[in-house]
């Protein structure tokens, strides 16, 4: 007779757990593990038979399988050996969340934990429950719905978390978000400061979703599974999925530590089980249903994979879903980047990627403001900020919004702060316009009465962040982080356009335009 396991719910809130991400070892080939899903409608957590209501045709997961549940609520997976099983939340449905708001919707199956040596993990399961079982609760979720959406938060210690409560969370905090995400990196290898973070981010007073970083890995762990131990213990599954108004979201654990000797390193990757989990999930969907991919390590133009052929078979599933987008940070820049054919590719059109901006920038460094935070400018020139994901039935948008600015804040320009009148004859104009996709069209003026003219985009490093590394450099001691090195900013635009002016200030004007926003920005420029 196959042996049956059941878990109890109490224990998906309080045992915290986390997922297997090698090959698939089963516990036991002739175990499975059962439970039900249910409208709670005693509210207490605990299913009651004579109260609560059980769910059907809702999608439980092993983290390589996905089952429904039948007309009794009850869904069956086979039991793996350090796994978490979850439930993928549906439309009109929401979790419980914790003191931090991070959605519990799991519950950890091992029998030996999950740990490095630098950090606490997850430690072994013990003997099991009863049932697994997992409680949902009615509530409205509309067409047109916006996601915040943070980059790396990364901070090092607790002074930098202060700098993200102070530069970020202070002004998102009346934000009608349904929910937010941060996009990896949670923090910057001391994984002790989760709970400061996250409590900090729940000040902001909506769910929160995380997604794991490669430096939220304690590479003192023996293996990727051992490494995400912490990770488990703190946020559950480092991959899952759950839906929200019409959109389907799919959040990727994309790094695959490698352990040779005694080096330690991470490439991009996902692993077998998450492959099937991701066909899983796509084979589900309609397809016209918007799917939004959330991950940490973009998949082009960033570090390389481990197998080529499984990058190759996941672009085969991103194919298979054309109506997708995906989210990524890691790179401290802010980019639309297109994954056409030219990377093997093999859709009709482009995959749309976005390399998120980070909340830290450039990791917290650069010259202090008057409050004393760093100005953190990225290396393409891009200010340290956050984003929002516009979401309208199976059509989407972002935009960016640059820490301590106001939304229309979107640019800054390049050029002559003063010329003379006599001897100028043309005035060369950089633009660095933040979020504006490639086939923005961008124009140009100088003076009130002066001609529109066209732009072009030149990818190049920044010019003001460039300014700001000689500025320095001039320096014999800096009592701040230095900048990095700039990089190949791929957001901006050119133009030259011959002046006859006046003396006296006049205003350089920049506008750009896109398939989603208009964007505008002005510059003074002194003739004398």
């Amino acid at each position: 007779m196959r042996k049956v396991l059941f878990i109890s719910f109490a224990a998906v809130i309080f045992l915290l757990p986390g997922l297997q991400n090698q090959s698939t070892i089963y516990a036991q080939d002739d175990q499975t593990v059962q439970g039900i899903v249910y409208h709670d409608k005693t509210g207490n957590g605990s299913f009651d038979p004579s109260g609560d209501e059980p769910l059907e045709g809702i999608a439980v997961s092993n983290g390589r399988n996905v089952a429904k549940t039948d007309s009794n609520g009850v869904y069956e997976l086979p039991l793996i050996e350090t796994s978490a099983i979850f439930v993928i939340k549906p439309r009109n449905w929401r979790l419980p969340v914790d003191e931090n708001r991070i959605p519990r919707f799991y519950y950890m199956y091992s029998s030996e934990g999950a740990s490095g040596e630098d950090f606490e993990g997850l430690a072994p399961t013990g003997a099991l429950p009863e049932s697994v079982n997992f409680p949902l609760y009615p509530a409205e979720e509309p067409d047109n719905f916006d996601v915040l959406v943070f980059g790396d938060t990364q901070p090092r210690d607790h002074k930098e978390i202060g700098y993200i409560e102070q530069d970020v969370l202070s002004e998102v905090t009346d934000t009608d978000a349904a929910f937010g995400v941060t996009l990896g990196d949670v923090v910057f290898n001391d994984l002790s400061l989760f709970d400061h973070l996250t409590s900090g981010i729940s000040t902001i007073g909506i769910p929160w979703w995380y997604v794991p970083g490669n430096h939220d890995l304690d590479y003192s762990g023996n293996n990727n599974t051992n490494a995400r131990g912490s990770w488990y213990k703190s946020f559950g599954p480092s991959y899952y999925s759950f839906s929200y108004g019409p959109a389907h979201f799919i959040v990727l654990d994309d790094i695959r530590m490698i352990v040779e000797e005694d080096e330690r390193y991470y490439r991009t990757g996902l692993g077998e089980d998450q492959m099937e989990f991701l066909r899983n999930e796509i084979r589900r969907l309609d397809d016209d249903r918007l799917l939004v991919l959330l991950a940490h390590i973009p998949y082009e133009k960033s570090t390389e994979w481990k197998d080529e052929d499984e990058k190759k078979a996941f672009y085969e599933l991103l194919a298979s879903h054309p109506n997708s987008v995906s989210l990524a940070a890691h790179t401290h820049e802010h980019y639309h980047h297109f994954i056409g054919n030219e990377y093997g590719y093999p859709g009709n059109g482009p995959h749309h990627m976005i390399s998120v901006g980070t909340v830290c920038g450039s990791w917290w460094s650069g010259a202090p403001d008057e409050f004393g935070i760093p100005h953190a400018m990225m290396s393409d020139g891009t200010p340290n900020g956050y984003a929002f994901l516009h979401i309208d039935g199976n059509d989407w948008k972002m935009s960016w919004n640059v820490a301590g600015k106001p939304a229309d804040f979107q640019m800054h320009i390049d050029a002559p702060e003063s010329v003379i009148a006599d001897d100028t004859k043309t005035i060369k104009v950089t633009a660095n316009i933040y979020n504006a996709l490639p086939s923005a069209d961008v124009k140009m003026r100088i003076g009130d009465d002066g001609e529109w003219v066209d732009m072009e985009r030149s990818p190049q490093e920044d010019p003001a962040r460039l300014e700001a590394m000689e500025r320095a450099d001039q320096l014999d001691e800096l009592p701040w982080r230095k900048l990095g090195s700039a990089h190949i900013s791929e957001h901006i635009w050119v133009g030259e356009q011959e002046i006859t002016l006046e003396q006296g200030v006049h205003l350089i004007q920049v506008k750009a335009e896109d398939k989603w926003w208009n964007y505008e920005g002005k510059r003074p420029l002194f003739v004398k």
